[in-house]
């Protein structure tokens, strides 16, 4: 049964603008934002090619959890092109294509190769606080 739910991110409303979405259930209904208004924003897009900062999304894969990215902050840690290439087609093993394309754009910077089927693809697979909560449950004041 469908059920409307208001999606947005759980830290800013500001920041990224909250939608109604009509869809069966919460995750059905995140999705479906990430693919059609999350995926689309220019800050989301602005971290995807990020390739300088380590929080952006390139360094969340390449350096995992804080440890890692401190070692590498502290030149303690330095990856190798194979292992980048590794974690990129870990992250993008459902549709090695898309990974593809993404090792490609690291390699020539070229952003206009990274099409938005393969930013609706990072943003459903990493969605950041986003979060859905039914309309019904949702206090309407009079």
């Amino acid at each position: 049964m469908l059920k409307r739910f208001l999606v947005a991110h759980e830290d800013s409303l500001s920041m990224w603008e909250p939608a109604y979405v009509t869809a069966t259930s919460p995750s059905a209904a995140v999705e479906e934002y990430l693919k059609r208004v999350y995926s689309k924003d220019f800050v989301f897009r602005e971290h995807v090619l990020d390739l300088y900062h380590v929080d952006a999304f390139v360094g969340g894969l390449i350096y995992p959890t804080a440890e890692d990215q401190l070692a590498l902050l502290e030149g303690v840690r330095q990856d190798t092109p194979e292992r980048v290439q590794e974690c990129v087609r870990k992250f993008f093993s459902h549709r090695p294509e898309f990974g593809e394309i993404f090792l490609n754009y690291l390699d020539t910077k070229d952003a206009s190769i990274v099409g938005d089927d393969v930013y609706e693809y990072i943003a459903v697979r990493d969605p950041d606080g986003i979060i859905a909560i039914e309309e019904e449950k949702i206090l309407t004041l009079a």
